[in-house]
């Protein structure tokens, strides 16, 4: 035990944090603490985006890329499916537990294939399990007014297919996007502990921005295409 200790830097301590998050998710929301799960998965999520940011500045543990894989498979691929079958009881059981199920295995695939392939600094193969774990929670946390099974099984099978389809995805790197968005995560779990309503107003908004990044490749593929045609009439 002493030498595996002696491996971990401190980003994977970070990615522990996040594994821990999404273990104790499923386990309270068997226990019916329904929103205090996907609010641990948001939580899990900001601990995911800074151990990448400490292993970019320090050096990383032999074990970090896997270790990280395995917590994101837990908090990102596990956590949601658990949580969101909790949420829906057992309204359409067995095709939201197909489209749950397909999820997940998506998540897999998306991790074993990012693991292997040859990574780019500014982008992602496919959507990131990371993401889609903010946008199930997210729209968990909604409330009610929004809940829909017929969306849950939607928004899951879409979450699959873009996870291990070829599309390429931006990695929010800039201030000017990363601040804003971190101070609606913080926004969105701290009013937990002052008022569910404003955890669901916060949690609309979260969500809406995470439509915006699921179909941001769209949305840039069209500007692209606009810019072209500016620029062949001059």
């Amino acid at each position: 035990m002493d030498q595996i200790l002696h491996t971990l830097k401190l980003p994977d301590f970070v990615t522990l944090f996040n594994a821990l998050c999404g273990i104790v998710a499923i386990i309270i929301v068997l226990k019916g603490f329904t929103y205090i799960a996907p609010l641990l998965i948001l939580i899990a999520a900001v601990a995911d985006g800074i151990d990448g940011h400490i292993a970019r500045r320090f050096k990383s543990s032999e074990i970090g890329g896997n270790l990280d894989s395995l917590a994101d498979m837990i908090s990102f691929g596990a956590a949601p499916v658990v949580i969101t079958y909790v949420f829906s009881g057992n309204e359409m059981h067995h095709i939201l537990l197909a489209a749950l199920l397909f999820y997940f295995v998506c998540g897999m695939l998306r991790l074993a294939r990012f693991n292997t392939m040859q990574l780019s600094p500014d982008s992602f193969r496919g959507l990131p399990i990371t993401a889609g774990g903010i946008a199930i929670s997210s729209y968990l946390l909604t409330g009610n007014i929004f809940f829909n099974i017929y969306s849950i099984i939607g928004i899951f099978l879409i979450l699959g297919i873009l996870m291990v389809s070829e599309i390429t995805y931006f990695k929010a790197r800039n201030k000017k996007i990363l601040l804003p968005l971190a101070i609606i995560f913080a926004a969105t779990i701290i009013s937990y502990v002052v008022n569910i309503q404003y955890t669901h107003f916060m949690a609309t908004l979260l969500s809406a921005i995470m439509v915006i990044y699921v179909i941001s490749p769209l949305l840039l593929k069209n500007n692209e295409v606009k810019n072209a045609g500016e620029q062949s009439n001059h």
